[in-house]
């Protein structure tokens, strides 16, 4: 198998693996296989192989299609990251025939180094670095029209771990705290009284509710939309997700989210929600919030994410007093700020500095690497109630 053949098999197969799928050398080995004899002509055909081939389950198959389209991308646009990609293309057999002194058939089917047809750059070798290093690190701020897609593709592969919280219904199990006498006896009686099947209960858990209170304000147009599609991969993951957003008012869109195509559920929050780039009045919108939707909407048991950068136009007094409300109703409250992640930086707005007594966690989230390491911690939150 020719080297740069091999090498952009190995970098597919990390990309895979990032995306959340057990991939093995033995996988990629086959995929090379397979590419040998359909070549790389036909793009449907080369990805139902790799799906014939990578996935296992059908949970899989949303990222393995974000990430095969993520890496097979193609783009016309000049400078973007798409556009730096080289693409394998299969060789002519007669240019084969006279590399080889045979016929393609009998030596099978040969691949170029690159195509460079369709970008003005010259040709570079891929790498996972040339992949997704760089997206993953750039601030959503600074991202151009190509490079957003190919965010919003990695931030919808995203596989959540959610948080847990302990269950109050136990299960049968073969090890456990406690016996299950009732269950034994009654079984006891299918073997003449004498429990044969001993049977236990185990404590078990439950997913632990999550709630999104997302700023769409002027300050934050470059990042919401970005939040947003990461809470629609929090409720493709399972999780019970009731999601808000708010500028100069509160907007629940938890209904809209729920469509299975982000791109349409993304169009449906655009057209419910009226104020969006505006200003920001965190204090009132948190004040409706545990007025109208706490008990209805927002469990003790929840985690409670607000993505904010806290420039608020009210009262700060306000605000202070409605964090100490919420944080009585919920579990915790994680604060996601975009420009955490920035060097030097300090929450010193007044918004932040009156909210900060009742934060739990303070992250970033300006990145797509931030958001991956968001969907990995939220799986350590504590089991306690």
């Amino acid at each position: 198998m020719p080297n740069l053949l091999a090498e952009n098999l190995a970098a597919f197969g990390r990309l895979l693996r990032d995306a959340g799928l057990a991939v093995t050398p033995e996988q990629s080995r086959v995929f090379g296989d397979a590419l040998a004899r359909l070549g790389l002509a036909n793009r449907r055909d080369v990805k139902a192989a790799g799906r014939a081939i990578y996935v296992r389950r059908r949970e899989e198959i949303e990222a393995f299609d974000s990430a095969f389209d993520l890496f097979f991308r193609r783009s016309t646009v000049e400078g973007g990251a798409s556009g730096r990609l080289p693409r394998l293309k299969q060789a002519d057999p007669s240019r084969a025939r006279d590399r080889s002194g045979g016929s393609a058939e009998k030596n099978g089917p040969h691949f170029t180094e690159y195509d460079t047809e369709a970008s003005a750059h010259p040709p570079i070798r891929l790498s996972a670095a040339s992949l997704d290093e760089r997206l993953r690190t750039i601030d959503f701020a600074e991202l151009t029209t190509s490079e957003s897609r190919d965010a919003v593709a990695m931030i919808a592969a995203l596989r959540p771990r959610l948080p847990r919280r302990p269950s109050r219904r136990p299960r049968l199990s073969r090890k456990g705290y406690r016996l299950a006498l009732r269950t034994m006896v009654r079984r006891s009686l299918a073997t003449g009284g004498e429990a044969l099947d001993w049977r236990w209960w185990r404590k078990t858990t439950r997913i632990r509710p999550l709630t999104l209170i997302c700023d769409i304000s002027g300050s934050m147009e470059a990042y919401s939309r970005f939040l947003l599609r990461f809470a629609h991969a929090l409720t493709r993951a399972g999780a019970h997700v009731e999601t808000f957003v708010f500028g100069t008012r509160l907007t629940r869109i938890t209904r809209e989210l729920t469509y299975r195509n982000p791109d349409e559920a993304i169009k449906r929050v655009s057209a419910k929600v009226v104020d969006w780039n505006g200003g920001t009045r965190i204090g009132a919108s948190l004040h409706q919030l545990n007025r109208r939707w706490v008990r209805r909407a927002i469990r003790n048991s929840a985690v409670v994410l607000i993505v904010s950068d806290g420039w608020e136009r009210g009262d700060p007094a306000l605000l202070a007093r409605e964090m100490e409300k919420l944080r009585r109703s919920c579990h915790r409250i994680i604060w996601l700020d975009p420009l955490a992640g920035h060097e030097g930086f300090e929450p010193a707005t007044q918004g932040l500095v009156a909210a900060m007594p009742y934060v739990d966690e303070f992250l970033p989230c300006g990145t797509v690497a931030s958001l991956e390491k968001l969907a990995e911690s939220l799986g350590r939150s504590s089991l306690a109630s």
